[in-house]
């Protein structure tokens, strides 16, 4: 469209040469492009956003454009060549719901196409800022080359593809990496109760890597795998379809791509935190459990857990106190209770031992609007797109729902 021409980059194709090959050359190209965003940096300023690299691997290649489906086969003149084969294909087109349009951030990314949306994304970008003192423990002096991890002013896709590639060139496996960055409901899961491998899996990585939380399809590739996993809830479709000659497709629709039903020998979807992928090296198809068996089996968790892991049992009220009539008042008056509180909150507490169910809505003023004074919380609001976010049912809260604390050193 005209937006996407007025704002079109010159768009290059670089082939290097290296002494190097494998994960050695993969760390190598990742840190030669982190290293050429920080020259941009200093040498043009705020120009240097214009400078932005795709893809820089020996195993997969990225095209990417503010374009329609339909020419971005003639966009990009590779696309169109009968001699150019591939054993893998990540395509994603979405509509942009946090961010403006722009060319960097057209999907796919470097190793993810995302659908969904990061609600906890302030959290993890914050996050991730404090945990760049880590880098020095893996990346020694290089670790210099990638600060910053992430960018505000990108869109939580592309942030999430950035902490991902971190992990994946740090030396883990893009299964191990998304199990750790996505989680499935791992508390209170009957699946999970003869598997106590897997389980001791999540909670060390709970331990040392908050979640990216949201609903969101995340289809994954970095070529030596690629898949797809869902969310913890399941809020995005996911469906896939094998084939009687090793050809598996997935997608958020059936139908994406025309296939004979007589190839057909399976279909299904993908539950909530569940993931499926293709081993390209050796030519397996891991299902569910196998990918986090395997993950789960390359280091002793449980052992770790019960090593170093403490956790602080409820201690029970010893005492109790009685405010006067004066001094109730005024702490209910400072902390912002109502009339309303008491009659439909409090008194049903009280009288039921547990919350209240009723309609949910709020028809009054926002804070920052209102002449009547509210508590400082009530002057913040979250950010996330609520029109995909459906509501969480009270039946489901307790499987996906946390408020485990870990406290401590990483």
């Amino acid at each position: 469209g005209p937006l996407a021409r007025s704002n079109a980059p010159q768009i290059e194709q670089w082939l290097l040469g290296a002494d190097v090959d494998g994960d050695e050359l993969e760390a190598l190209l990742f840190r030669l492009r982190r290293r050429c965003g920080d020259r941009a940096r200093v040498s043009f300023g705020a120009k240097a956003s214009d400078l932005y690299f795709c893809s820089l691997s020996s195993r997969t290649v990225v095209y990417k454009g503010m374009v329609r489906s339909e020419v971005l086969a003639p966009f990009y003149g590779d696309l169109s060549d009968e001699r150019f084969a591939v054993s893998f294909a990540v395509y994603h087109r979405r509509f942009s719901t946090n961010t403006l349009p722009r060319w960097p951030l057209a999907q796919p990314m470097r190793l993810l196409g995302h659908n969904g949306e990061i609600n906890t994304l302030l959290g993890n970008l914050n996050w991730a800022k404090a945990a760049e003192s880590n880098l020095d423990a893996v990346w020694g002096a290089d670790a210099a080359d990638l600060k910053p991890v992430v960018n505000p002013a990108f869109s939580d896709s592309a942030n999430l593809d950035a902490t991902l590639e971190l992990l994946v060139r740090s030396g883990r496996p893009i299964t191990e990496s998304l199990l750790t960055l996505v989680p499935e409901a791992f508390r209170n899961q009957p699946e999970l109760e003869d598997k106590p491998e897997v389980q001791a899996f999540y909670e060390y990585a709970a331990c040392t890597q908050e979640p990216w939380d949201g609903p969101a399809l995340l289809v994954f590739a970095d070529g030596r795998s690629v898949g797809a996993t869902l969310d913890r809830n399941g809020l995005r479709p996911a469906r896939y379809c094998l084939t009687n000659d090793g050809f598996v497709v997935m997608g958020s629709e059936t139908g994406v791509v025309e296939l004979d039903e007589s190839r057909i020998i399976e279909k299904g979807r993908l539950g909530p935190g569940q993931m499926l992928a293709v081993d390209l090296e050796n030519g397996r198809l891991l299902r569910n459990w196998d990918v986090k068996r395997e993950v789960a089996s390359r280091y002793p968790y449980a052992q770790w857990l019960n090593d170093h892991r403490r956790n602080l049992e409820p201690q029970p009220w010893t005492t109790s106190k009685q405010l006067g009539d004066l001094e109730l008042l005024q702490q209910q008056t400072a902390f912002g209770f109502t009339a309303e509180d008491f009659e439909l909150v409090i008194e049903d507490m009280a009288s039921a031992g547990k919350e209240p169910t009723y309609c949910m809505g709020d028809d009054i003023p926002l804070a920052v609007l209102s002449d009547k004074p509210h508590l400082l919380y009530d002057y913040f609001k979250q950010r996330f797109a609520q029109v995909t976010n459906p509501p969480i049912d009270p039946l489901r809260e307790k499987l996906v729902m946390s408020l485990e604390m870990h406290l401590g050193r990483r």
